[in-house]
């Protein structure tokens, strides 16, 4: 069964330039020198893209660009040579503000084929959730201009809606079997902070990582699916803020 893990491979450091008030992508490299004395490889960033607002993701596109999220709710797409183009169409609200707004976007492995990807979100409350936010999951397709979102639908959204700008969580991870897709996506979600009791209640999504289908169905063979007195789409529980995860490459 794949596995979880919070230590993924470094691939990228958002860097937040506080005496410019600018923030920039920046890839980061092992230079062959090692820190005097240490043994240990240096690390050496070079900015890539300027421009940018608590940028959150970095998706790869096949052909060397890449989307990148903004925190306050922009998609945008960078070129090769950092040229920065305006923000991508076709978000829905989204509630930004503390910690939340855009956060993470992949593109899954099928990506080449249906040009489909996956976004996480500060989702706005309506009705009797009106002023309270909760994380939920988006699938859209990217244009063949790579302007805007197409066929945009909300796949999972985190019940109860909370008043907070804390925890939202929001790390996407497609799931994995023998290096094959399974179909299925696993989201990681905050307690919220003021809420981190409900972390341990299976009738809460709050503190939380949750596995659904790429159409939003819950697979079956979810560890809570059938039962009662538990939301099926619950994997694990007890986290409180996971922003990071990756696939365990060997189980």
């Amino acid at each position: 069964m794949p596995r979880l893990t919070g230590r993924s491979p470094l691939v990228h450091l958002l860097v937040r330039l506080s005496g410019l008030g600018v923030a920039a992508l920046a890839m980061h490299s092992l230079a062959q020198a090692q820190v005097a004395g240490s043994g240990a490889p240096r690390i050496v960033a070079q900015t890539v893209v300027a421009g940018l607002e608590h940028p959150w993701a970095v998706a790869f596109l096949p052909d060397g660009r890449y989307l990148i999220s903004e925190r306050p709710g922009r998609l945008r797409l960078a070129m090769p040579d950092g040229r920065l183009l305006a923000p991508i169409a076709g978000l829905p609200p989204i509630a930004s503000g503390g910690q939340g707004g855009l956060l993470d976007v992949v593109l899954v492995s099928d990506f080449a084929r249906n040009r489909t990807l996956y976004f996480c979100y500060g989702e706005p409350g309506s009705g009797p959730d009106q002023g309270k936010n909760g994380t939920a999951l988006a699938r859209a397709r990217l244009s063949d201009d790579a302007l805007r979102l197409e066929d945009m639908r909300v796949i999972f959204s985190q019940r109860p809606k909370v008043a907070s700008r804390l925890h939202f969580g929001c790390r996407i991870v497609e799931r994995k079997s023998g290096g094959q897709s399974d179909g299925t996506l696993f989201l990681a979600l905050g307690e919220r902070f003021s809420e981190k009791e409900q972390a341990q209640n299976l009738q809460s999504h709050l503190g939380k990582i949750v596995r659904v289908g790429k159409d939003g169905t819950v697979p079956p063979d979810n560890p809570f699916a059938g039962r009662a007195d538990a939301g099926p789409e619950i994997w694990s529980l007890g986290h409180r803020n996971v922003q990071g995860a990756a696939l365990h490459p060997a189980t």
